[in-house]
């Protein structure tokens, strides 16, 4: 009987911790831009590099052969898994935002996906100043 708790217990030591994962503490995990949307309401069509380096941040990634193109990425993770990913794009043409495209990856609380055109944005306030 001793000899099977001694083999029990050296099994344990062994397997590790990935037989019981959920019982041992594992930190939540933030990573990337945290974009929240009063910042992307900042953001208009015709802005430079340096104007949306102020509202957004540093783009997490820039793309050494194409200067035109920002990607905010964030991942969040609780307790090891994955709980939400998203991703903003953001494209220059001659230094200037021409448009952005706001996706969200994964989520365990899916919300509809907001692609936005900065474009698309600036017509339908121009669609609604001509109503005044």
């Amino acid at each position: 009987m001793i000899i099977r708790i001694i083999v029990l217990l050296v099994f344990f030591n062994l397997s590790g911790c990935f037989l019981i994962p959920h019982v041992l503490y594992k930190i939540d995990v933030q990573q990337g831009n945290v974009v929240t949307d009063e910042m992307l309401d900042k953001l208009k069509v015709g802005m430079t590099k340096p104007q949306v380096r102020f509202v957004l941040g540093s783009p997490l990634i820039v793309d050494t052969f194409r200067d035109n193109r920002w990607d905010y990425v964030y991942i969040q993770r609780e307790k090891g898994d994955l709980v939400e990913q998203k991703r903003l794009t953001i494209y220059f043409e001659d230094e200037r935002l021409i448009r952005m495209e706001n996706e969200q990856l994964y989520s365990l609380h899916p919300v509809e996906s907001d692609t936005r055109d900065s474009r698309g944005a600036v017509e339908e306030a121009d669609d609604q100043s001509e109503d005044l």
